[in-house]
């Protein structure tokens, strides 16, 4: 059925207003596919209301964190869905798309609080919060953190970015993920595990600007394919001085807040 001029201006006016074309299907009784149509026919361009989204320009101390955190507790997804959502979907079939996104797993509130904190001022959007789990459900964040390394537990990586910037923003990664793996014993000692040789080098590199530390063993894995972080007893106190945590009280405890 064709368009007459009236209807025509009336759909231009619907539309322009904010009315869903859900509902202005019912008042020109036409279909969601011929309202679709018509309004590119008529070269109106398409109200999409997608959440406002900021990428940074910059490594912060935010960004550095919430890397860490991804490369310690946390994960990149992604998987694919049935594209058949919105008011076109009865008219789809065998369409899908895929999923994109980042989630953080802590029990202790204060690296969930600091987390979604981070999340909200870098990408001014609004996390998913479970409990102890959070998700962002975003490709754009996904592509930034993975070219920053994140990645599977043998294989993320610091990149350069991060390597080779401020102190200060090196600082905030260490202390995040520390946060998430260490294990502070009774003895003082300070230790981080890890089956990824060549992410856990690269941590070493970094916390040796601010405390000494080593690994161990040098060479090869301990029978369950792990190797471990060090910081002495003698120098846990300037670790804490230095870098500080948001999970410890102090380098003689290995209860969380």
């Amino acid at each position: 059925m064709k368009w007459d001029k009236k209807e025509t201006i009336k759909l231009k006016n619907l539309y322009r207003n904010g009315i869903p074309i859900q509902r202005i299907s019912d008042r020109l009784n036409r279909s969601p596919g011929a309202i679709e149509g018509k309004l590119r026919l008529l070269g109106i361009k398409r109200n999409r209301f997608v959440p406002r989204l900021k990428l940074p320009s910059k490594i912060t101390p935010a960004v550095a964190r919430i890397h860490a955190h991804i490369c310690g507790d946390g994960n990149l997804f992604q998987y694919k869905e049935k594209d058949c959502y919105g008011y076109l979907g009865c008219y789809k079939s065998n369409s899908h798309r895929y999923r994109y996104g980042i989630g953080y797993t802590n029990i202790n509130q204060k690296l969930i609080r600091e987390f979604m904190d981070d999340i909200k001022s870098t990408f001014i959007i609004k996390p998913l919060y479970y409990s102890n789990y959070v998700k962002v459900k975003s490709k754009d964040v996904w592509i930034l953190l993975k070219d920053l390394g994140a990645g599977k537990s043998r294989d993320w990586f610091i990149s350069q970015k991060i390597m080779r910037t401020s102190r200060e923003i090196k600082k905030n990664w260490i202390r995040a993920f520390f946060d998430d793996e260490a294990c502070f014993n009774a003895g003082g000692r300070i230790r981080v595990r890890s089956v990824n040789r060549k992410g856990l080098t690269q941590l070493m590199k970094m916390v040796r600007e601010f405390v000494p530390c080593h690994i161990t063993p040098n060479k090869g894995y301990y029978p369950d394919s792990s190797i471990y972080l060090n910081i002495n007893k003698n120098d846990a106190e300037k670790y804490f001085s230095k870098i500080g945590s948001l999970r410890y009280k102090n380098n003689k405890s290995n209860e969380a807040d």
